[in-house]
Formats: C-alpha cells, structure tokens, sequence
C-alpha cells in the first residue's frame, strides 16, 4: 500500500503518514498508553465527534453499536469552546484528547524502543470522510473540545463561504474583504493548531468507562476568585478585569460601604472573622449587569468596549458605561447606592443595619447577607430607570428612595431566611413599599405571594 507523507509536520519526531500514526509509548504504573502531537487538522481525519459508542465488531469486522447508549454533548459547553477558539487569538487546549484504537483497524504495530508505530485500516479515514460514516476511533475523554472544534471550524466556513458569495455579486467593500481575510486566517491557524492526544489499544468497554470516571472524577475545577485575579493581572481589557478592579477599590476604601466586607481570594482570615461577600460573588455581579449571560461575557473579553454600545436591557444598567469607558462612573453608583443603604436603614440608636457589631462578621439580619446583596441590585435597576444620569452619584438621591422601606423588619429570619429563597421576597417587599400596589392585582404582590409560599 503506497504511503503520502502529509506536508505539515508534528511535533518532534511524530508526525501522520497516511494510514500510519507515529506515537511514543508511555507507562504508568502496570498500564500502558499512547501518545501523540497532532494539528486539529489532522486529528479530524481520523476521529470526530459521535454520539454512537462501538462495543464490538462482527465477523467482516464491520462495527457493531451499542443501541441503548448514546454520549451526547451540552451544547452550552460546546458553543463555549467554539466561541474560544474562534474570538481567542491565544486559544490553548494543554490537556489530551483520549482515544480508544480499535485491534480490528490495525494492520501493523511496529515497535523501535519507546516509538509505537500504528498502520491503519484505509477504513478509518474514508468512514471518517463521510457525514455519516462510522467512528472507529472513539472519543474516551475530550468529545466537548472535538465537537467544539467541529462547530468552530463549521461556523468560519459558513462565514468564508457568505463573505465570498457577497463579492462574487460584485460587491466591491473593503471591510467585507477584510472580514474575509480575517476568517480565513482564523481557520487556517485553528486548523493547525497541535494538541496532544493519547491512545489506548484495543481497551475494553468497561476500560474505557473506567478511564473516563478516573480523569473526570479526580480534576478540580479552578476558583471562580482565582479565575477572576487571574483576569486582574491581564492588560486586556474586559469586563472581568473592570468588575474585579471596581470590587477590589470598593473593599480597600475606608469609606466605602464595601470596607472589607469582600472576601479576597487568597486573603486570611481569623476564624469566624470572614467578610460576608465573597469576591467571585460581587465580581459575577457586576459583570452581570455589563453582559447579556455567561456566555456573552466570555465573548465580550475579546470586543471592543463600543461595540457593546448595543444590546443588553433594563437590567443591564452598567453597559453603556462599561461601553463608553466610564469605569468610574459604575464604582460611584455602586458607591452611593450603598452608602445610601449604609445610613438609611438604622436601629433605634442610630446604628447602621448594614454594619456589622463590633468582631462579628456572621449575619444577623437579611442586610448582611449575599442574597441581601443580590436584591438590593435588583432593586437598583428600577430605581435608577427613575433618576436622571447627572443625579446617580448623588448618595440623597437614593435615600429619597429606600427612606419609604425603612419600616421593614431586616431581623425576621422565617420571612427572610439566609437562603436563597428570601432574595425574591426581600426584593419584592422593598419594591413595594418605594411603589406601593394600587391593589392586589398587582403582578408584584401574586409574585411575592408566590414566593412566600415556598418558604
């Protein structure tokens, strides 16, 4: 069987040469694997993503399926992945693709010290060519990143494929040929992008499964803080970068109602002395109220700030500020927001509901507590649909506000549990006293009522 030597190469010595993969053994305790370094361009000419799962093969070696089994993917997850290799120029995927390597598509395994040499079945590639042809290499661990992949090299071919039909209409535009230009590098980097992969011959099923349990069930994901400090030390400019430095300049001001009231990762702290806020938390909310959801944020680390100038809604009441450069702008209406909620809501000395008594930072009303939080910036959004742009720094314009709910009992723990069921009713109870009912018809009291029910 003649052999093409592929033109692009792999990494050191391992490189594909039509139906002969070159691989390096490697040992870990009485088990033996596979390994490899491979462009995304090739690795799709011999595995991809499939929801069947092979459990045997009949006597003409054709492939026999498991018809009760089918791996799915969350597409979630998936639409991430593409998002990240298609927006992000520094893309990296440093952990391996798994495979299992069927004994039934392998002609030779030749062996020179710790190199492994696989020669193929033709099978494996042609089937792998064909929309619906069959999956002789199956994906052990690793079929959201390939089926990310899959989708993020569909979608620029869609791109390439509509820009060329704009100008073969004789369209002449240099943004569009620009545009053109672009994903069409894009591809070509993403297609040639090295990833490592390991191989497992011939394993079981019940291996297969094992193998996938073990590396699933013994990964840590990282720290949401950690993940946002990280974002922190990056000169990139995103909204991640601009919740963390507002979060950290609100808990590091002394006058700020947020005085060491976040909890910093990595930060120490005496036992029973934690601050009630934790940094991820406060971080995710504001990035909230810049972005449209989770995913959107991911995207806009890699926009520029004007283009978020569009979209968003009511709730989103830091975009345009976040658009406009105008970080500061968000850090003062955090600020008196707050402060506001800092000295209208008092006890009978004159002490503030917001502060914590001396040495105690363990909660003692709704106040102090995340959920407490989360609904004063619910709350937020609607009061600042009624306040002009040039008073929303000013501290009296939220007192004239929240002064109308001060008779709420902050310390009723059955109405206000600290969970998250008591951020709905805490909302709605504030909301209805700054705008009361006209009667109980109202969408906020069958809301409220709803909620209470659930308690």
């Amino acid at each position: 069987m003649a052999r093409k030597i592929w033109s692009d190469p792999i990494s050191g010595s391992m490189m594909k040469v039509d139906n002969v993969i070159k691989t390096q053994k490697v040992k870990q305790n009485n088990q033996e694997f596979l390994i490899g370094v491979f462009t995304i361009g090739q690795i799709l000419k011999f595995t991809r993503y499939t929801e069947r799962l092979i459990v045997n093969y009949d006597d003409n070696n054709f492939p026999i399926y498991n018809k009760e089994i089918q791996r799915k993917t969350e597409k979630s997850r998936v639409d991430k992945i593409a998002d990240f290799l298609i927006n992000d120029p520094d893309a990296t995927f440093p952990t391996n693709i798994v495979l299992a390597v069927p004994g039934a598509v392998i002609e030779h395994l030749d062996e020179e010290g710790d190199m492994v040499s696989l020669t193929l079945n033709r099978v494996v590639f042609d089937e792998v060519a064909k929309p619906e042809g069959d999956v002789h290499l199956t994906i052990i661990d690793g079929q959201h990143r390939i089926k990310g992949i899959e989708q993020a090299i569909w979608r620029l071919e869609q791109q390439i494929k509509s820009l060329r039909d704009v100008l073969r209409g004789g369209a002449q535009n240099n943004s569009i040929e620009n545009r053109l230009s672009h994903f069409s590098k894009r591809l070509k980097e993403l297609k040639e992008i090295e990833l490592m992969v390991s191989f497992f011959v011939d394993p079981t099923l019940e291996f297969q499964a094992m193998i996938f349990s073990t590396i699933n069930r013994t990964q840590k994901s990282v720290p949401q803080s950690l993940v946002y400090e990280l974002f922190g030390l990056s000169t990139g400019d995103s909204p991640q970068k601009t919740a963390l430095q507002i979060t950290l300049s609100l808990n590091s001001y002394e006058n700020s109602p947020f005085y060491n009231r976040v909890k910093l990762h990595g930060g120490s702290y005496a036992i029973n002395q934690s601050p009630p806020l934790t940094q991820s938390m406060m971080v995710k909310s504001i990035i909230d109220r810049i972005s449209v959801n989770i995913r959107e944020a991911e995207n806009d680390r890699f926009r520029s700030r004007k283009e978020l100038l569009k979209g968003g809604n009511d709730s989103h009441i830091f975009r345009k500020y976040y658009a406009r450069n105008e970080d500061d702008k968000i850090a003062d209406i955090m600020f008196s927001y707050f402060e506001a909620v800092r000295r209208t809501f008092q006890d009978a000395n004159g002490n503030s509901l917001w502060e914590f008594p001396s040495n105690v930072t363990k909660p003692q009303n709704i106040l102090h507590t995340t959920v407490g939080y989360q609904a004063l910036l619910i709350l937020l959004a609607e009061i600042l649909s009624n306040v002009s742009t040039d008073k929303r720094d000013d501290v009296n314009t939220y007192q004239s506000f929240l002064k109308k709910a001060k008779g709420i009992d902050f310390f009723n723990i059955e109405r206000y549990p600290f969970t998250s069921k008591s951020r709905k009713i805490f909302y709605y109870d504030l909301n209805l006293r700054i705008w009361p009912p006209k009667n109980n018809q109202d969408e906020r009291v069958i809301k409220l009522n709803d909620s209470l029910s659930k308690l």
